[in-house]
């Protein structure tokens, strides 16, 4: 096998070393990065569900108001959040104001 041979073996097994060290990294931030964005946001939509519980709105103008403030906040503080993310944000922050009441 020639030197050239050898070192591209090297930087090969060397450059593979270290694409499994990324994934590794980034298999476990991403989990935590995104338990981090959903507690943001899920004190936000406790809030905003809260305060539009007393509004003379209809449930889909509430749900509504508060999809579009909550997606404010995110946008306002540089969290890429998806809608379908916001839509379960604003459920559980339903579910637990239902369950604080009864």
């Amino acid at each position: 096998m020639g030197v050239f041979a050898n070192v591209g073996n090297f930087f090969k097994s060397m450059f593979s070393g270290l694409i499994r060290a990324c994934k590794a990294f980034l298999d476990l931030a991403i989990p935590i990065a995104t338990q981090i964005i959903i507690g943001q946001l899920k004190d936000v939509a406790l809030r905003t569900v809260n305060e539009l519980s007393n509004s003379d709105l209809t449930n889909e103008e509430r749900r509504e108001e508060a999809f579009n403030r909550i997606k404010d906040y995110a946008v306002n503080t540089g969290i890429n959040a998806k809608d379908s993310l916001i839509n379960t944000i604003i459920e559980l922050a339903l579910q637990t104001l239902k369950n604080a009441i009864g």
